[in-house]
Order: structure tokens, then sequence, then C-alpha cells
């Protein structure tokens, strides 16, 4: 006996059913960017001063480093330098990042405040590891 499939109704379930197949087929994994960071709030070396100072390191090996500086007391153009260690919660040292370097600043009345920011990249297997609220930031001017 011949069966006879009359209408678009049992075509269209069975192209969704073939669609639900290839729906369900595994897929390539998105992996989730983590993110670490720590802020440092007002720094004083000399005659100059960092704001807001703020390191960021993500799990695929990149960060940044951020902040605005000023001078109190310079026309030569000082300059603020920053360099950080890494470690672990028990204190152990991952890995060292900069030293970065600020714009060359001038005083002022008020002084002018120079934001400013560098990019780096660490060995991204080292993220976990981190623990960013034992992080040390040097800092020179």
């Amino acid at each position: 006996m011949k069966r006879m499939i009359r209408g678009l109704a049992p075509v269209l379930a069975a192209a969704a059913a073939g669609t639900a197949l290839l729906a369900g087929a595994p897929a390539a994994q998105a992996t989730t960017l983590e993110v670490k960071s720590a802020t440092w709030g007002q720094l004083h070396v000399g005659d100059c001063q960092q704001d807001n100072g703020t390191i960021v390191i993500r799990s695929d090996g990149t960060g940044d480093w951020s902040a605005t500086t000023l001078t109190y007391q310079t026309h030569s153009g000082d300059v603020w330098h920053s360099s950080f260690d890494f470690k672990t919660t028990a204190g152990t040292q991952l890995f060292h990042a900069g030293t970065f370097d600020s714009p060359r600043m001038d005083d002022g009345n008020p002084p002018p405040r120079y934001p400013w920011s560098k990019h780096f990249t660490y060995d991204a297997a080292l993220f976990s590891a981190v623990n960013i609220f034992k992080t040390i930031q040097h800092s020179s001017c």
C-alpha cells in the first residue's frame, strides 16, 4: 500500500525536526573573559601626585594601567614612573609589569592634570594565581 501525505504540514514538521537536530550539534564554547583590578586612591612622591591609579588584568593575558598625575613644583617636566609586582595570596611573586611613564608634567595654579594609560601583556596561565589585592605598585617621580 502506498501512503500519500497531503499538504505542507508534514514537510514543515520534518524540516523543523532537521533544524532541531542541527541546532543541537555541539558548538564551539565561548570563553568568558575574567577580569581582576585594583585601584590606589591618592599617592604622593616628592612634588608629584597620582590619583585613582587602576591596574586591570584579564584572563587572556592582557592588562592596562591608568592614572591621573600632576606635579606641584616644576617647570622642567616631572615624569611619574610606576611598576608592579603581582603576587599570590601567599605573597609569592608571579610576574612584574612596567615601568610605565606618565607624560612630562609641568606645574601651574592649579596644576594641570595628566590622564594617561599603558597596555601590557603577561603569561595568561598565571591569571588564576594572582591575588590582585597583593599587587605592589612601585612609584617614583
